[in-house]
């Protein structure tokens, strides 16, 4: 289907498929956070004057931040660990790190242990980083949904 509409290879088909996988997994996840918001806080947002975008961006929003956060966390881990479809979709113009990992490494003699050691350290730098960064929103984005006592 990729190749019929002029797809593969190119950086358009990859950001497709991965928004066809990111975005229902989003919502899943976020689900269960707009979920725990109470419509007392719209129906006061509303009463007291605000509109409905008002309400959404200055009082639903920066309860779901955890969420948000969690959600952006595990579709960066997705996207970045994701092997199989780039190197089936992406070829050779579109190669990302994990396919360059595995198609560069090897040389004349065999594998080049110092390209495989130089990359899968540059490999590791951004999800460490955003890891580093959003480590307090990331417990609550894995716990999501379960039981808090309530009988």
């Amino acid at each position: 289907m990729y190749t019929a509409l002029g797809w593969k290879d190119t950086f358009l088909g990859v950001m497709l498929f991965y928004a066809m996988f990111s975005i229902p997994f989003s919502v899943w996840i976020l689900k269960g956070f707009i979920d725990g918001i109470s419509p007392r806080y719209d129906e006061t947002g509303l009463v007291n004057g605000g509109s409905r975008l008002h309400v959404m961006f200055r009082v639903v929003l920066p309860q779901v931040r955890p969420g948000l956060i969690a959600a952006f966390i595990f579709n960066l881990i997705f996207v970045w660990n994701e092997f199989l479809f780039n190197f089936i979709i992406g070829g050779k113009v579109t190669t990302m790190v994990p396919v360059s990992l595995v198609t560069g490494s090897f040389a004349q003699g065999g594998v080049d242990w110092e390209f495989v050691a130089s990359l899968a350290s540059v490999y590791l730098v951004p999800p460490v980083v955003a890891i580093y960064f959003f480590q307090k929103y990331l417990l609550v984005g894995m716990t999501f949904g379960t039981v808090r006592g309530e009988v």
